[in-house]
C-alpha cells in the first residue's frame, strides 16, 4: 500500500494539483487580508482557506505515511508543516506563514522541469527560485504592513498600496511611500529591506556565475572542437569514481594522449580533473539521447566508458536502466567501439552482453570479494594495489599470441615470458564457438592456438613478443 501511495502522491498530476491549490490559497489569503471582518464575504473566504489548509494537512499526512524515513520527512517538509499550523484569529499577522507554501510550489515546478532540455531547465530553475523568493517577500511584507498599519491610512490603507510599498522597499532598499508608525511596522520594514539586499546578492551571484561560465567557454582556445576530434574516449555519466578512473587513464601511455569527452547532466565540468584541459571536452546533456551522443562524436570514438551516473538524484534501478539504454545506443551508433560499463546490479548484464558490450563491472561485488579475500590472505591488498594501478610496479597486460608461438606449450611460453620480459603468464583468452573463454593458470602441457590472447603481469608492456 505505501508503494501505491508513493506513486500517487508523486505523480505529475498530483504535483500540478498541489501547485494550483497553493496558488488558490495564496489568492484567498490576499482577499482575506483586503476584506474587513464585517464584510459578508469575509467568513466564506476564511472558511475556504481553512478547507484548503485541511487538504494540505491530508496531503502531508499521506506523504508521512508513505515516506520511507520519518526523520527525513520532517527535515524535508518542515516549512509545509509550519504553513498548516492552526492560528488564532486574534493573531491575523501570523497568517503570512501560509506564504511558505510558495516554496513547495517552486520545488514542485523545479522537479517537473527535469523532463525538458538541460539549458532551458537550468535557466527556468534559477528564474523560478528567484521569483518565488521575491514573491514571498513582497506579499509577506504587504500583508503584514497592511494588517499592522491599516489604521494610519496612506499607502498602508489598501492592499494595493501596501504591495507597492513592499515592492519599493524591496527593490530600492528604503520605504519610499512612507514610514510605519508602530514598532512592529518598523521591524517589518527592516525585514523587507534586508530581504531585498539578500535577493539582489543572490541574483547578482547567479548572473555573474552564468556570465563567467559562458565567457570562459567562449574564450577557451583549443586546437580542435568536438566536431574535429576522433579516436577519443567518451565518458558518459559521473560519480565519485570518475576522478580515480581519469587519473589511471592519464598514466597509461596508450591512453594518456587521447582526447576525453565527458557527457553528464551537470551545469559545468567537475573541478580538479586530472586531464590536460587542451584534450578535455565537457558536454552538458543526457547521454541516453542519440543527438547528444552524436554531438560527443561517438561514431568516431575508440572507447566509451559508462559510469553509474549520479549527476541527478535517481534510484539505482533508474541509473542501471539509463546505463543499459545508453550502452545499447552507443553500440548501435558505433559497432567497432570498445565499451566498458559500470552496473549497480548484475541482473542487467544480459542485455549488455547481447548488445556486444565488451566489459561489464559491478563495483560492489568486487569490493565484497576483495574484503573476503583479504580476510583469508593477509597482505593480498598490497598486491592488488600494485596490479590495479599504472603508477608503479607490475600491471596486467594482454597481447596476441605471436605466430612463432603457435602450438607451443604453456610451460614453454611461461618460461619464455619470464626470461625475456620478466613477465608471469596468468591465463589464455581463447575463442571457441563464438564465445570467449578465460583459461586461468592453464596446465603446462596445454598447447597454444593461433587466435589465443596472452594475459600476464609485467613491469612494463613488452614492445614485441618473439
Amino acid at each position: 500500500m505505501p508503494k501505491t501511495l508513493r506513486t500517487f502522491i508523486n505523480h505529475r498530476y498530483t504535483d500540478l494539483t498541489i501547485v494550483v491549490l497553493i496558488l488558490v490559497s495564496v489568492g484567498l489569503l490576499v482577499i482575506e487580508t483586503i476584506l474587513p471582518e464585517g464584510s459578508p464575504y469575509f467568513h466564506p473566504i476564511e472558511t475556504a482557506g481553512h478547507v484548503l489548509t485541511g487538504l494540505f494537512i491530508v496531503e502531508l499526512s499521506i506523504r508521512l505515511w508513505a515516506f520511507p524515513n520519518r526523520r527525513r520527512f520532517f527535515r524535508q517538509y518542515w516549512l509545509d508543516i509550519i504553513a498548516v499550523l492552526p492560528l488564532a484569529r486574534s493573531l491575523r499577522i501570523l497568517r503570512v506563514v501560509r506564504l511558505l507554501r510558495l516554496f513547495r510550489m517552486g520545488i514542485l515546478l523545479n522537479r517537473r522541469l527535469l523532463g525538458i532540455g538541460d539549458a532551458l531547465r537550468r535557466g527556468l530553475s534559477e528564474l523560478i527560485t528567484i521569483g518565488v523568493i521575491m514573491l514571498i517577500f513582497v506579499l509577506a511584507g504587504a500583508i503584514g504592513i497592511n494588517l499592522v498599519e491599516r489604521e494610519s491610512g496612506g499607502a498602508f490603507g489598501t492592499i494595493e498600496g501596501s504591495i507597492w510599498w513592499s515592492l519599493y522597499a524591496l527593490v530600492a532598499g528604503e520605504p519610499i511611500l512612507g514610514l510605519p508608525h508602530s514598532r512592529l511596522g518598523h521591524v517589518l520594514t527592516l525585514l523587507v529591506m534586508l530581504g531585498g539586499l539578500g535577493f539582489f546578492a543572490t541574483f547578482t551571484g547567479i548572473v555573474s556565475a552564468a556570465m563567467v561560465n559562458r565567457l570562459r567557454n567562449k574564450l577557451e582556445v583549443r586546437d580542435m572542437t568536438l566536431a574535429d576530434i576522433q579516436n577519443h574516449v567518451v565518458l558518459c555519466g559521473w560519480n565519485r569514481m570518475g576522478i580515480k578512473m581519469l587519473e589511471e587513464l592519464q598514466v597509461d601511455p596508450s591512453l594518456a594522449k587521447k582526447p576525453v569527452v565527458l557527457v553528464a547532466e551537470l551545469e559545468q565540468a567537475p573541478l580538479g580533473l586530472p586531464v590536460d584541459p587542451a584534450r578535455f571536452y565537457f558536454l552538458s546533456g543526457d547521454f541516453t539521447k542519440v543527438e547528444v551522443l552524436q554531438e560527443a562524436g561517438i561514431e568516431r570514438a575508440d572507447q566509451a566508458i559508462l559510469l553509474a551516473d549520479k549527476s541527478l538524484p535517481r534510484s539505482d534501478q533508474d541509473r542501471d536502466a539509463r546505463t543499459v539504454l545508453a550502452a545499447l545506443t552507443i553500440e548501435k551508433l558505433n559497432h567497432d567501439i570498445f565499451t566498458v560499463v559500470e552496473l549497480l546490479n548484475r541482473s542487467n548484464q544480459a542485455h549488455l552482453a547481447m548488445a556486444g558490450v565488451e566489459e561489464i563491472v559491478v563495483p560492489d561485488e568486487y569490493a565484497g570479494r576483495i574484503l573476503a579475500t583479504a580476510s583469508r590472505n593477509p597482505g593480498i591488498v598490497a598486491l592488488l594495489d600494485e596490479l590495479l594501478t599504472s603508477r608503479y610496479g607490475n600491471q596486467f597486460y594482454k597481447l596476441p599470441l605471436p605466430a612463432g608461438w603457435v602450438d607451443k606449450t604453456v610451460g614453454w611460453i611461461s618460461q619464455r615470458l619470464k626470461e625475456q620480459h620478466n613477465a608471469v603468464l596468468l591465463s589464455l583468452e581463447r575463442r571457441q564457438d563464438g564465445s570467449c573463454h578465460i583459461l586461468t593458470n592453464p596446465k603446462p602441457d596445454l598447447s597454444a592456438q593461433a587466435e589465443d590472447q596472452l594475459i600476464f603481469i609485467a613491469p612494463a608492456l613488452p614492445k614485441k613478443l618473439d
